[in-house]
């Protein structure tokens, strides 16, 4: 597509949205409001997130249990958890990818915590394992 359609294609597109949520409920205009601004948050990673559900054990100095990852990246993972726990928090991981007969340790800290659980970055530096997840991860 040249330049000049390009630009008439993308006004068409724009003004077409702009009606689109004119139309919309205030609450659906809100839940997109929302939407965007959490994908505008994940284009800022550094390493794109996969989904992946996956059990993984986890400790941290005042826990340890056991609950499903919602994510992954080579950059850090989003552990499900009801357990109270502290941004800052060191965290050391352990689980496996499907098919797999090996343990994965991954040690991070505790960079956000949500209503549904808390999001780990890792200390890549403290893992041999980083290559692994990197594999996995380009499989998803």
């Amino acid at each position: 597509m040249n330049p000049e359609n390009k630009k008439n294609y993308q006004t068409k597109i724009q003004k077409q949205l702009i009606q689109m949520i004119k139309e919309m409920s205030f609450e659906n205009q809100l839940a997109l409001l929302d939407y965007l601004q959490e994908d505008k948050k994940t284009d800022r990673r550094k390493y794109p997130r996969k989904k992946c559900f996956m059990e993984v054990n986890y400790a941290t100095p005042q826990v340890c249990d056991h609950n499903f990852m919602k994510d992954i990246s080579e950059g850090g993972m989003f552990v499900q958890t009801d357990k109270a726990l502290s941004v800052g928090d060191d965290m050391i991981l352990t689980f496996s990818f499907p098919g797999k007969s090996y343990i994965i340790k991954a040690i991070g800290n505790i960079v956000r915590i949500e209503k549904d659980g808390v999001g780990i970055e890792f200390q890549n530096e403290m893992m041999k394992d980083i290559n692994k997840i990197t594999n996995f991860i380009n499989t998803l």
